[in-house]
């Protein structure tokens, strides 16, 4: 998933368990890595989405086992 905020664009780096932060250039061309945003709860982010000033992702939990309550 891809979420971009003006120059900020956030890359959701699903079986890293990361999403990398990019600042883009003027032309949207180029961008320069300002860091990564990592979290123990992540289980395989598989998209991003924008609501205001948060960022919210979608858990695809391959790694969870496949029950009813799951």
């Amino acid at each position: 998933g891809l979420v971009r905020v003006g120059h900020t664009l956030y890359v959701v780096q699903n079986r890293l368990n990361l999403v990398s932060v990019w600042r883009l250039d003027r032309s949207l061309r180029s961008a320069t890595l300002l860091g990564s945003i990592t979290d123990p709860r992540f289980d395989v982010p598989a998209t991003a989405a924008r609501w205001r000033d948060r960022l919210y992702l979608v858990n695809a939990r391959f790694t969870s086992p496949q029950e009813p309550d799951t």
